[in-house]
Formats: structure tokens, sequence, C-alpha cells
């Protein structure tokens, strides 16, 4: 038997909500699930206008100029980010710490290179039709301690910027109930706000650095779209790019391996580590699990989007294949790294940040030439003593048992890190 593991005294309960599986992700997906339960009594896919319209990428209404709009921003004169401690202390299977991995702190310096994050989804009792939840009716503490646990690690590189947005419903994305002109009109309204976000960045304080985009699901489907949107056209952008991190997103797909001309005209999945100016995509399961088909109401299969300049062509599931990255991971299983917070346990002695080597490992799968992953497999002895978080992971009821989207960050940052290190000195 493992040993039982105490959690640190003085977490708090929002500390608890964020590292363990929380109600509100429950609350939030039951709806999601309510909604996918409505679009499966109608016959046939979602209801599409004969006549295809083209909707106006909308102003957004929130004020970029002020500070209060930002989760995480240099110029923040209250910035728990820039004093958070980012070494990884390395535990091994008796609880000890073997090593500590030291990373460097660069959220407020300017370093060349600045990072622009995007959150996922993190509402509770969203409505179930297609729309937008106002900024003050999310949890903001609770998706500034998200994205800590997921990002934080990237101001690795330098200065990051994490905007608050008015987030979209889960209907926005998953619901066939409603015509795809309903969905692409809330996407739109909450693209608005990440394009209004980074134009601000752009204009006031770029200053000429590269740029890391990262993500994680709505998070990466609206920085999809803003990679159609501002960097695929303009080869001055295009340089500027280290790379976009699209974790948990759907999909990646072209005509043939070059992965050009899907979802971007001229910008394709990362074809080297040491290649700038593309996309790292990954969405990760158990290794045994069934990789599902892909979901036809996502912003890919959108031709309001592609009219409104978001998507360069919808997906083609006659003729498209699917892809994601295979550099780290390839077809055989290796080693994976995981790095999860580690506040909740007590023999992280205070790190911030855990990571368990000889856990798991991962491996590219593909089982069509639309369903692929990252499969990921538990290798752990009996004896090990380490939480594995991937057991009988709680995943919100939409994703199927072995569906580790939660943790795609958990499981992959290291690998995205290893490929940014390259990148950084090969995009200079």
């Amino acid at each position: 038997m493992k040993s039982e593991l105490k959690v640190s005294k003085g977490i708090s309960f929002l500390e608890n909500l964020l590292f363990n599986p929380s109600m509100k992700f429950k609350i939030f997906f039951l709806l999601c699930c309510a909604v996918l339960l409505i679009s499966c009594s109608k016959e046939g896919d979602a209801v599409v206008s004969e006549n295809e319209q083209q909707l106006e990428i909308p102003l957004s209404s929130v004020d970029y100029g002020s500070m209060d709009n930002w989760y995480f921003h240099p110029d923040q004169l209250l910035n728990f980010l820039k004093t958070y401690d980012l070494d990884i202390a390395v535990i091994d299977e008796n609880l000890s710490i073997s090593s500590t991995v030291e990373v460097s702190n660069n959220a407020a310096i300017n370093t060349g290179v600045d990072v622009f994050w995007v959150h996922p989804t993190h509402l509770i009792n969203p409505p179930i039709s297609p729309g937008t939840v106002a900024i003050g009716n999310q949890d903001t503490n609770f998706i500034g301690l998200s994205i800590l646990a997921q990002g934080a690690l990237l101001a690795k590189y330098g200065r990051f910027y994490a905007p608050k947005y008015r987030q979209a419903t889960p209907a926005s994305f998953l619901s066939a109930f409603y015509t795809e002109e309903e969905r692409a009109a809330a996407l739109l309204e909450t693209y608005s706000d990440i394009k209004a976000s980074f134009q601000n960045y752009l204009d006031n304080h770029n200053n000429g650095n590269k740029i890391i985009l990262a993500g994680h699901s709505q998070g990466s489907f609206l920085l999809a779209m803003l990679v159609r949107d501002l960097f695929d056209t303009n080869p001055e952008l295009r340089e500027k790019l280290v790379t976009a991190a699209l974790g948990g997103m759907g999909y990646v797909y072209a005509l043939d391996n070059s992965t050009l001309g899907g979802w971007w005209q001229n910008i394709g999945l990362c074809k080297t580590t040491s290649e700038c100016g593309c996309i790292h995509y990954w969405r990760s399961y158990e290794n045994d699990e069934t990789i599902p088909e892909p979901e036809t109401t996502f912003p890919s299969y959108s031709e309001t989007l592609v009219n409104s300049g978001l998507v360069y062509r919808t997906t083609d599931e006659n003729k498209d294949t699917f892809y994601q990255d295979n550099l780290i991971f390839d077809s055989q299983s290796s080693p994976l790294r995981y790095i999860t917070p580690g506040v909740p346990y007590s023999f992280s002695n205070g790190a911030n940040f855990v990571a368990f080597d000889n856990m798991y490992t991962a491996r590219f799968k593909r089982a069509s030439s639309q369903r692929t992953g990252l499969a990921v497999d538990y290798i752990a002895n009996a004896s090990d003593q380490r939480p594995n978080e991937l057991e009988n992971l709680e995943s919100p009821i939409i994703f199927s048992d072995g569906d580790y989207h939660v943790k795609d960050y958990h499981i992959y940052i290291w690998a995205l890190m290893q490929q940014i290190d390259v990148k950084i000195t090969n995009c200079q």
C-alpha cells in the first residue's frame, strides 16, 4: 500500500479547489453534459444556414489599459507571479527530494522574449446557450491560481502577460442544438477580448521582442484564432513568433505532412525542435484509451469563422489528416517528467513545483487519420509512494475514463520547455 500523504497545513480552501478536482468543475461540466444530451436528442449535425454569412469581429468592451483587467502583467504593482519561486523539486519513490531544478523567474524582466498566456475555461453555473460570461461573474482568484499551476514555469523566458476575458460558455463549443452562426457569434465576442488585450500588449509593450503564445483548452482555441488573424499573413509578426503552444485544443490538420493550409495557411506544426514560428499541439490520454473522433461543433468546422478571418479553411474529414507533436515523444514509449504543483504535498518541503521521474512514459499514438494523441502509461513499481495523479482521475463527465485533458500541462510542460530552450537560441 502507498503511504498516506498528508496535505500541508495552511493550504487555503481555494488552493484545495485548484489542486484537487472541484465541485466547480463538476457543476460546470454537468451543464456541458446537459447541453450535449439536448444536442444528441436532435437528429443530424448542427443546423447551418443556407446563406453563409460573415460576422465582423466586434470591438471589445474591456479596457486593457487598466491593470485590473490582467491576471498578470509586468507593470502591475501587486503581481504575485513576480516573486513566485519556480524551482522544481524532483521527488523520488520514497518521497525524498533527489534534486532541485533551478528555474529563474523573469516574469517582470525584459529578456527580449515575452509570454502571452490565455487560460482555459473556468465557469460556475454558465448559461446553457452560446454566449459569454462577464469577467465580474467569474472566479478570478481561482483562475489566477490555475494560471500559476499550468503556465507559471513559462515565466522563465521573460515578461508574462495573462489577460482576463469574457469566457465563452460550453455551448459555444459543444452544442449542435444551436446553429453554427450562433456558436460563432459567441466565440467572436470572446475572441475580441483576446485580440484587444494582445493588441494592447503589441502596441505598448512589445518593443520588438520575440513572443511565446501559450494556452490551454478554450485559451488555445482563442490563440489559434489570434495566430490566423494577426500572424498567419503578416511576415513581420511571424518573425517574432517563437512558438504557439496550444495545449488541449483541436485540431492541427492539413492535406499532407507539411501541416500547412489547415487552420492556418502559412503556419504549421513544428517539424523540428529548433524551428521557430510554428505550432506545438498536444492532447493527452491514458495509453489504452480509445482516442475519440473530432467534435464537429468545434471552431475548425465553422464556415462563419472562416469568413470572419479566424480560420483559413474548415476541416475536411474525408481528406485531412490530424497532427500533433511527435518530436520529444514518438511512436515508441519514452520516459516522461511529470510536473505538478507542490503546495498540496507535505513532501514538497515548500517547493511550488514538484517533478516525478520514472513514473510515466508517453508516446505519439495514431488510431486513424483524424484520431491522434499523446498516450501516457503508468510504470511505477508497487512500492512507489508518490501519488499517481492520473489514477481514477475525476475528469469532467463529458470526458471518458482515461482522458487526461485536465492534466495536459502537467504532462507536457517539461517537454515543451525542452523545446523552447532550443528555440530561444535559434530564434534570435
